[in-house]
């Protein structure tokens, strides 16, 4: 068989490094490379630019690892980010809910009596007190909060909220006829009704108490009541 070429066999390296050749090529490969420096040398190049190639790849897997990964925490950044405003604005919407509602709706502050009148008192065939109260500050009011104590004292609390509103016609409670069963008020309680105030216990104004006589109340008002 004829020695081959360097130029030959170098042709045939590629593949004879891959394993990919004939066994008669691989033979004669290995053949020439016993007596060919020059040839080994390519062998030993072509397996060093292979290995570089080799080790590129990994690289640039390994930086496309990183740029998914970099990727990936950044979507769940956004996300963490996103709920985390949400919450936030969720609970800021809340705080001004809260706070509207505590300011203007929430019905805490009680009246003071001074500004109150209470007149026209009188008493129902069935036993109902009534009376006509006016509050003379201008400003609504919507709300009266019964209570009574261990000694029989009934308290009728007049309640505005922090900011007060203006009072319109028709008029509310701060201004006209109001009454008080008490005989459904003691039997809800389950507790004798001696005294009836307007206000609180520390500022309120008598507007009757047992054994009081008071004068019947007219047709005209109990009509208001829808009474006949």
């Amino acid at each position: 068989m004829s020695k081959l070429s360097c130029e030959i066999i170098k042709d045939i390296l590629p593949l004879y490094y891959d394993g990919v050749c004939s066994e008669d090529s691989k033979r004669m490969v290995e053949e020439h490379l016993l007596d060919c420096d020059s040839c080994k040398m390519e062998l030993e190049k072509l397996k060093n630019e292979i290995h570089i190639l080799e080790r590129d790849i990994i690289e640039n897997r390994k930086d496309s690892n990183v740029l998914k990964n970099i990727s990936t925490s950044w979507k769940r950044l956004r996300l963490k980010s996103f709920i985390k405003g949400g919450i936030i604005s969720a609970l800021l919407i809340g705080v001004i809910i809260l706070g509207y509602v505590g300011l203007f709706e929430w019905e805490i502050i009680s009246v003071d009596t001074d500004i109150v009148k209470i007149r026209e008192k009188s008493e129902m065939g069935d036993g109902k007190i009534v009376y006509y109260a006016e509050i003379d500050d201008k400003y609504s009011l919507n709300t009266l909060k019964y209570d009574m104590d261990n000694e029989g004292n009934f308290y009728m609390t007049p309640l505005r909220p922090i900011i007060k509103r203006e009072a319109q016609p028709p008029y509310g409670l701060e201004k006209g006829y109001d009454y008080i069963d008490i005989k459904v008020q003691e039997e809800f309680r389950g507790k004798e009704i001696k005294k009836i105030y307007y206000g609180t216990p520390e500022d309120k104004i008598l507007i009757w108490e047992k054994g009081m006589e008071l004068p019947k109340t007219s047709e005209e008002v109990e009509k208001s009541f829808g009474f006949e």
